[in-house]
């Protein structure tokens, strides 16, 4: 397939971002790619925060032609630091449209 046709994905949600103790912006990025194959803690991954939008990719999934990329909107300006959660967007992963968790080959992720 044709990655150029695919169409982007809906937005997934709200990127949360919290303040350190020095009063740095952080990011909260989903633990786990879209997905719930990899834990993003242990896979390459890339996550860009730009024009109000943070799209967070897991590289092992991006072979695939389904929707990898967990789109969340940002309202923060872009943070210069990021840390992962398993808990903050648990809630998000399980209102994943099914076709998102089935692969390219018709398997379930």
């Amino acid at each position: 397939m044709d990655r150029q046709l695919l169409e982007p994905s809906q937005m997934d949600g709200n990127l949360t971002c919290r303040y350190d103790s020095t009063g740095q912006l952080v990011a909260v990025l989903p633990a786990r790619c879209k997905l719930g194959r990899h834990t993003l803690g242990h896979s390459e991954f890339r996550a860009v925060v730009r024009d109000g939008e943070a799209r967070i990719r897991c590289l092992a999934c991006a072979t695939d032609s389904v929707d990898h990329s967990w789109r969340l909107t940002a309202t923060a300006p872009a943070p210069e630091r990021a840390e992962l959660s398993e808990e903050l967007y648990f809630e998000l992963a399980l209102r994943r449209p099914q076709a998102a968790r089935t692969s390219s080959d018709g398997r379930r992720a």
